[in-house]
């Protein structure tokens, strides 16, 4: 099957990428209104939603960017702004900070900085829940039981608060279903592993956007990140919002991205489409990679 993804629309490019056991769908409200004045690229990761698993024990933030860039790259994108949910966010760094002199700006929704930003998350995941120790309890457990345990700290303190309303999180059971059990562990891997990323060798402009009922954790980060990159970095909250504020107020979250791109001159203009038939996006990504991987 390979890599599922869209094109749509014309102008700036905007790439959006979800977070970890979603997929692309979280961004059907985005796509629907900014498509209308940019083009706007949406992605299936390797195992999420109709994106075929990649043959590895684990994936790292590391390998969905390279991926993100090989799509970026075949598609002959030279700058883009990305927009990254939870995973995406931390995707969108790792790109950005590759790639500083093509990233126009980057979006980091419901984002971390680093998975061992502080102290106490630096005892979590070093010795409460080191990754050892999760990928075991995950042969022990339900899916359901192992993801409330991994993300026990901001259930506690948000409870459904943090998915979100009953369309979000509906939105949010039905992506996890669609994901191989065996690929859940991978992925989990990914977001216990990521690191800080060097945001401070470009001069792109970041926004912070969260729901306001998200994770303290993730506030924290976004204020840190924000005294990190002082005038680059702009914070916005969805009111009455979770993890995917995009999803939960689409309206609201659009307004804003549509406010701070305008206001940091990421403004649509005449653009031309790239013309590949939907149907054969995986097909394509597929033979153009294989050809490159053959040389």
């Amino acid at each position: 099957m390979g890599l599922n993804y869209n094109i749509s629309g014309a102008g700036e490019t905007l790439v959006f990428v979800h977070g970890a056991f979603i997929n692309s769908e979280i961004w059907m409200h985005q796509k629907s209104e900014f498509a209308k004045d940019y083009q706007v690229i949406t992605i299936d990761l390797p195992s999420h939603g109709k994106s075929s698993p990649q043959v590895t024990e684990e994936y790292h933030v590391e390998d969905f960017s390279h991926t993100v860039i090989e799509l970026l790259d075949k598609l002959s994108i030279k700058e883009f702004t990305i927009i990254g949910l939870s995973l995406g966010a931390m995707i969108a760094q790792c790109i950005a900070s590759k790639l500083p002199y093509r990233t126009k700006g980057i979006v980091l929704v419901g984002s971390s900085a680093s998975m061992r930003l502080s102290l106490l998350e630096k005892t979590i995941t070093a010795f409460l829940f080191p990754k050892w120790l999760a990928m075991w309890l995950f042969g022990k457990l339900t899916i359901k039981q192992f993801l409330k345990l991994s993300f026990m700290m901001t259930w506690f303190m948000r409870g459904n608060k943090w998915l979100g309303g009953p369309d979000t999180r509906q939105k949010i059971r039905e992506s996890i279903q669609m994901i191989q059990r065996s690929e859940i562990k991978k992925i989990y891997a990914a977001v216990h592993t990521f690191r800080k990323q060097n945001l401070k060798s470009g001069t792109y402009p970041v926004m912070l956007i969260n729901g306001q009922y998200d994770s303290p954790v993730i506030h924290y980060h976004s204020f840190y990140l924000k005294k990190e990159l002082q005038d680059r970095a702009s914070i916005y909250t969805v009111p009455n919002t979770g993890h995917a504020c995009n999803f939960d107020n689409h309206e609201g979250f659009n307004s804003m991205l549509r406010e701070w791109l305008e206001e940091k001159n990421i403004v649509a203009e005449e653009g031309k489409l790239i013309p590949i038939n939907e149907t054969n996006y995986t097909s394509e990504y597929n033979k153009w990679r294989g050809n490159r991987l053959a040389n």
